[in-house]
Parts: C-alpha cells; structure tokens; sequence
C-alpha cells in the first residue's frame, strides 16, 4: 500500500466515473442526470415522499433536492401532491412520464455495464463488488467515528 498514493486511488476513481457519466449522458440522450435518475428510481421503488425523505435517502441537501425536483416538475417527471388531511405536507410522485424515462435509463445502464464491465470476468467483477462496499463500510464507519 505504501507504493500507490493515497490521492492517486482517489483521483483514478473520479476519473472513472466521470468518464463513465459523460458516457452514459452521450448514449441517453434524453433530458435528465444521474441524480435525477437516482431520485426518479427512489420514488419508484418507495412510492411518493416528502422532499427531506427523499433528500435523505439520496445523500442530499434540501436545497440540492428542491433544485433537482423543480426540473422534474417541469420535465413532467413528478408531480408534487399537498395532502389533503394536512396541507403543510407536500409528498412527490413519480408519474407514468417519469417512469417511461426512467426504464429507458434502466435500459440504457443495463447496456453500458454489459460494454463497461465486459473486460472482466465474473469473479473480477465479484472482487471488485467487494472491495467497493468494503471500502465504503469504513469510510462510513470512520465518518461516524470522527463526530
């Protein structure tokens, strides 16, 4: 480990996912990001939630999730529903639009990781599942250790 620079590991992995978001934006041609990809896949499989529910479960401030869901809304994507028992909540919800959009964007994953991940065989690809979620349990650990 002491060879190979700690800011070297760093920097390869945000080369990669740059590269491979600019590739996936290049073959979805379509008017959405990853993060709004991400959020559109949430409230499909949670079902429609409050805008700090939402924010939460992405990782995301209110102010990037407020942002993020005005596009939407305008897109056509989600709706965004007051409740008619309590007014003051507003819960957002996928609509048949949004969920168009997003199984395209599923497709279009499904095929990148096909090409992508193609040069590795199935026990690389496992190792490297591994390694990724074993790095990111401590980082995680040591971010909640560190408050």
């Amino acid at each position: 480990m002491e060879k190979n620079n700690f800011f070297e590991l760093i920097h390869n992995v945000e080369l990669f996912n740059d590269a491979t978001m600019t590739l996936f934006m290049k073959k979805f041609d379509m008017n959405v990001n990853i993060s709004q990809i991400l959020a559109l896949s949430k409230l499909k499989e949670k079902g429609p939630q409050k805008p700090s529910s939402l924010a939460l479960s992405l990782g995301y401030t209110s102010g990037a999730i407020t942002k993020l869901t005005n596009k939407l809304v305008k897109e056509g994507y989600i709706v965004r529903e007051q409740q008619e028992n309590d007014r003051r909540v507003i819960l957002i919800t996928i609509t048949d639009q949004g969920l168009d959009v997003l199984e395209e964007a599923q497709k279009q994953g499904r095929n990148m990781r096909n090409e992508v991940y193609s040069v590795l065989n199935t026990e690389e690809v496992e190792q490297l599942l591994s390694i990724q979620k074993k790095l990111f349990e401590r980082v995680k650990y040591l971010n909640t250790e560190s408050r």
